[in-house]
């Protein structure tokens, strides 16, 4: 990224503040971590990706409330674990949210029997019911110990994966509650907007918080592509993402395509034939994912022409 946007592209280590719009731009304020020292960037525009608990969101909606709790914690962890299946497979065990576990591989194992790293999440009910609730007063990211895991994880018994291995192996094990925000009115106020989960945080259902994050930032960057006022598309940017992502925020909570785990456990067996497809099938539709909407749908693309012939 460095190489394509220039050395200076790229600054970590601030911490954002505040903005304020002028007629040609926006002024971002931040505090630089390393000295204490206040820093300013000036841009055309300002993206908001700071994810649940944006600061951007909060200056463009001060009045909104906390976020939601369903009551349900995740321990995450990484480490590195001979391969599980075919390498490629995705484990997803469990029914309901907060009795769940789920591993896939984030690198390709370097032999056929050798280890990879693998991304797995434990979900645990903090507590009975499902009513959305304010957040646990202890926050997000405690550092869970591996005999914590060890106990939480001995509950299952699954035969492609060593528990306790995959409990000792990983360096770090962290807890998180399962998080979603109501779905805003509005994303774009004349130079700033927002994208992923600052714009959109929901729980994990069907993997669309990352999914939709990458389709925000096509979309975003195909209506800039387009518009010579950024003003405008920002705005066109909201109209094409908001609704459709708004959409599946609420589906999520209503356990998204996991409806059929859920069903399945509730029904003692599989469910009956066409009822898992009818889940499925809605569930890609709203997400405007379905293999008909996928390829007939206009590209992304935006075709620049070359003006100077040396180019």
């Amino acid at each position: 990224m460095r190489e394509r946007l220039g050395p200076d592209s790229v600054r970590t280590g601030l911490l954002f503040q505040r903005f304020e719009q002028t007629a040609d731009g926006v002024r971002a304020r931040f505090l630089d971590r390393s000295n204490g020292h206040p820093a300013v960037e000036d841009a055309d525009v300002l993206v908001g990706a700071d994810g649940i608990d944006s600061a951007v969101r909060t200056q463009l909606h001060p009045d909104e409330s906390s976020p939601t709790w369903n009551g349900v914690h995740m321990w995450r962890g990484v480490a590195h674990h001979p391969h599980v299946l075919d390498g490629r497979s995705i484990v997803v065990a469990g029914g309901t949210p907060g009795a769940k576990f789920v591993a896939y591989p984030i690198e390709d194992p370097t032999s056929a029997d050798g280890d990879a790293l693998v991304n797995w999440v434990l979900e645990l009910r903090h507590r009975s019911g499902h009513e959305p609730s304010a957040p646990p007063p202890e926050g997000t990211g405690r550092r869970v110990t591996a005999a914590e895991a060890r106990a939480g994880l001995s509950f299952w018994q699954l035969p492609w994966i060593d528990l306790t291995t995959l409990a000792e192996r990983s360096s770090a094990i962290f807890e998180y509650p399962m998080l979603d925000r109501d779905p805003l009115p509005r994303w774009s106020f004349g130079r700033v907007t927002l994208l992923g989960d600052a714009a959109h945080p929901m729980f994990p259902m069907g993997m669309n918080g990352g999914s939709q994050s990458i389709v925000d930032t096509r979309v975003l960057a195909w209506c800039l592509a387009r518009e010579n006022d950024p003003v405008a598309a920002l705005r066109q940017y909201d109209r094409m993402r908001r609704p459709a992502v708004n959409a599946i925020v609420l589906a999520n909570r209503n356990l998204g395509p996991e409806a059929i785990i859920a069903r399945a456990e509730a029904h003692g067996g599989p469910l009956p034939a066409g009822q898992a497809d009818k889940i499925a099938t809605d569930y890609r539709r709203l997400a405007q994912a379905t293999a008909a909407q996928v390829n007939t749908r206009p590209s992304w693309t935006v075709q620049h022409r070359v003006t100077d012939p040396a180019r």
